[in-house]
Order: structure tokens, then C-alpha cells, then sequence
């Protein structure tokens, strides 16, 4: 038993720090090799077992979402052109595998280890902020750290590995999109009860460049403030005095010797968060509306099957392509906000049954910690702005809600920026 409880916490763990690092990729990303090999311990464990032991109240909300993947699925294969099929058959064992994790992992004695998921995940926030900051620099140096490293090193990527708009750095953290950084950088936020790893966090984001990290943490901070109870007066202790004049030194020194680029970096936050004024004149901000107003364009000319259940995972951007003839030249290509790439790819019953598992799950721990409630409306909420429910944070989801089903709270079990 103690054998078994460090194979499962450990593999969690790591499978938790390396899932959100996209851009380590071995033939593979370390998701799909997690998922795999958490997949192959489940099987050979219910083998050695010579039994399957499937619990009878399995909820029955997230049936009803694999069920209506798997018709999208077939959809997908059955329907869709050979350019939108590619891959179909690799993403479809993915939720294979998905499925008997999950299955695995919802019984009350190893319920509990995918906490150890949930600590991985904010190690890896913890990391991929250091190398955020480490970004920013070697960009202010004139030089891009990930190419250094996973292209020129490494040899782990080809031309695309460090995101740039309008000429500007958009911190990306271990990914070659600066969206990845916006959830993870949220949850490590949330989930910590370091005040200087927040505050690192907090502004890491503001300086990242990314318009859905920027106004997330903002959503973050305001539900934050509005859910505290206790909004006392911060006592001043002797260690508090010593960092804050230690960071107010260090301040000054970087605002002289760096003014003009602060300046500059300011000037470029209130330019991105300019909303109404980005919409007007900026391509991607003006597309990431059109996504949400054309849905009932996309409606009328769709089929009754595709309204009903999607034109399959992946080919969320089809209907655009092919009906509304908006990037017509794209292989294959997604969405980016997370309600119409759920809405494109399953359907409208998809999205119902999804969302209904998601909000069902998610108002369920909200009796657990106000945490909760800070970090499904933020997840929700940055949704609108990109597509953020990556793989490794749709399995934080679920590791969540099935964590929350037996009420364990992440947040008791939450780390001080070290391993407990």
C-alpha cells in the first residue's frame, strides 16, 4: 500500500509539473506521454487485479459529456474532409486513456492522489514564472531565450517558439503561446499562500503582454476583494520592514537605470487594455469578437447535425473556413475562446451538457473555499478572451470537481513555494 500510494502520488506529480511545459516536446508533448503512462498503470493494475472495479454512482453529468465527444467523434471521422480528419485517431486514444484515468482515479482509496496533480500544476506555475521574468530579460537583452534553448539546444522545436505581437515579447513561459501562461500564471496566483510569490505572479502578468492574462488577474483581484472577509489593517512585523525597504531600494535602482523602458512598458499595458480602442484598430482583438458575434450567422448555415453535435474536435474553425469563408486557406484550425470551440466542435448539445457538467461541479465547491469561486470565474471568464482549457487544464478541472466530490479542498493542502 505505501509502495502504491508513491507511484501513483509521484507519477501524479511529476505528470502535474511537466503536462503545462507545451514546448518539451519528445515525439510527443509530456501531456499525451503522462496520460499514457497513467493510463497503462490503471490498466496494469485492474489486470494484476483480474478485475475492473467500475463505481455505480459514477456521475453521470460527465457520461453524458464522453458520450457526446465519442458522436462527434464519428462525426468527425465519417463526414469531415481528409485535412480536418488529421489526427482524429491519436486524439481519440488521448480520451481513451482520459477515460480510464478518470475511471481509475474516482474511487474513495485513490481519490486523494490527484492532489498531488494539483501541487505538480502550481510547481510548474511556479517555474515557468522564474522563466517568464528570465524572458523578459533576455528579450531586453535582444535575445529569445526559448529559441536559444528548446531550438538551437535542444532541437525540441522548429521556427515558432517564442510568441511576438507587433514586434513585442508576449511572455509565453514553456510554450511557444503566451495563452498557456495565462491559466497556469492564474492558478499559481490563486493557489499560493506566498505573499511574494503572488505579488511575483501579480506582476509577471501585468508586464507579460498577454491582454487575457493582464485582465484575468484583474477579474482575479476584484472577486478577491469583494469575497474577503477580513479586510483589517496589515500589521507591520520586522521582516515585512526589511523586504519592503530591500524591494523599495531595488525599485529605485531598476527606475533609474531602466526608466525609459518602464515607461515604455506602461505606456504598452494601457495601450492592451484599451479594449474599445483595440477592437477599432487591432486584427486579433476585432477577430475574437467576430468569433462571438457570427454565431448566428454560423447557425443558419450549418446543417441540422453539425448545430446539433459539432463538426468534431479540432475543427471548430471549419464552419468559418468553409460557410463564412474567414481563413479559407487553414488546414486545420481552432477557435480561440473557449465557448465557441466547445460550440463548433460538439454542438449545441455538447456545449449544454459540458457547460452543466462544468458549472454543476464547479458551484459544488464553492461551499468548500471562496477560492473556488475566484478561480472558476477567472478560468471562465478568460475563456471569453482565448481558448485556455489546454489538455493538462482540462485534467486540473477534473481533478478538481472529482476532489471537490468528495470534499477534499485543494487550498488546505496548498504549498508556501516548496514541497510540503
Amino acid at each position: 500500500m505505501i509502495k502504491e500510494k508513491k507511484l501513483y502520488s509521484r507519477a501524479l506529480y511529476i505528470f502535474g509539473i511537466l503536462a503545462p511545459m507545451l514546448i518539451i516536446n519528445v515525439f510527443s508533448t509530456m501531456y499525451v506521454w503522462g496520460i499514457l503512462l497513467l493510463g497503462c498503470m490503471a490498466l496494469g493494475e485492474w489486470i494484476w487485479q483480474g478485475r475492473i472495479k467500475v463505481l455505480r454512482n459514477r456521475e453521470k453529468a460527465f457520461t453524458a459529456v464522453v458520450i457526446t465527444w465519442v458522436i462527434s467523434y464519428v462525426i468527425c471521422a465519417l463526414r469531415m474532409p481528409a485535412q480536418w480528419k488529421n489526427g482524429i485517431v491519436t486524439s481519440f486514444i488521448q480520451l481513451c486513456f482520459l477515460i480510464i484515468v478518470y475511471i481509475f482515479f474516482d474511487s474513495k482509496n485513490r481519490i486523494g492522489y490527484l492532489v498531488y496533480y494539483i501541487k505538480g500544476v502550481y510547481i510548474s506555475a511556479v517555474i515557468q514564472m522564474i522563466w517568464g521574468y528570465a524572458q523578459f530579460l533576455f528579450d531586453m537583452l535582444g535575445m529569445d531565450l526559448n529559441s536559444l534553448v528548446f531550438k538551437d539546444i535542444l532541437h525540441m522545436m522548429g521556427e515558432y517558439t517564442t510568441q511576438y505581437q507587433f514586434g513585442r515579447l508576449k511572455v509565453s513561459g514553456m510554450c511557444w503561446n503566451a495563452g498557456n501562461l495565462a491559466p497556469l500564471v492564474t492558478f499559481g496566483y490563486i493557489y499560493s499562500n506566498n505573499m511574494y510569490l503572488k505579488g511575483a505572479f501579480l506582476i509577471l502578468g501585468f508586464v507579460s503582454g498577454s491582454r487575457t492574462l493582464m485582465l484575468g488577474l484583474m477579474v482575479c483581484v476584484i472577486l478577491q476583494f469583494m469575497l474577503a472577509k477580513n479586510r483589517r489593517r496589515m500589521r507591520l512585523t520586522s521582516k515585512k520592514l526589511v523586504f519592503g525597504l530591500l524591494g523599495t531600494g531595488v525599485l529605485f535602482v531598476v527606475i533609474v537605470k531602466y526608466g525609459n523602458a518602464i515607461v515604455e512598458k506602461v505606456i504598452e499595458i494601457s495601450d492592451l487594455l484599451n479594449l474599445k480602442e483595440r477592437v477599432k484598430t487591432e486584427g486579433s482583438a476585432n477577430t475574437h469578437l467576430y468569433y462571438l458575434t457570427s454565431i448566428p450567422a454560423v447557425t443558419r448555415k450549418n446543417d441540422l447535425l453539425s448545430n446539433l453535435f459539432g463538426y468534431g474536435p479540432g475543427c471548430s474553425g471549419y464552419p468559418q473556413s468553409v460557410l463564412m469563408n474567414f481563413y479559407p486557406d487553414l488546414e486545420k484550425w481552432s477557435i480561440e475562446c473557449d465557448y465557441v470551440n466547445q460550440l463548433w466542435s460538439y454542438g449545441y448539445i455538447g456545449f449544454v451538457v459540458y457547460y452543466y457538467w462544468y458549472i454543476k461541479n464547479a458551484v459544488r465547491t464553492f461551499k468548500l473555499d471562496k477560492r473556488y469561486v475566484v478561480l472558476m470565474l477567472t478560468f471562465m471568464f478568460e475563456g471569453i478572451l482565448y481558448n485556455i482549457t489546454f489538455n493538462w487544464v482540462f485534467f486540473l478541472l477534473i481533478a478538481i470537481f472529482l476532489l471537490g466530490k468528495n470534499k477534499i479542498n485543494i487550498f488546505a493542502t496548498a504549498m508556501n513555494g516548496k514541497e510540503e
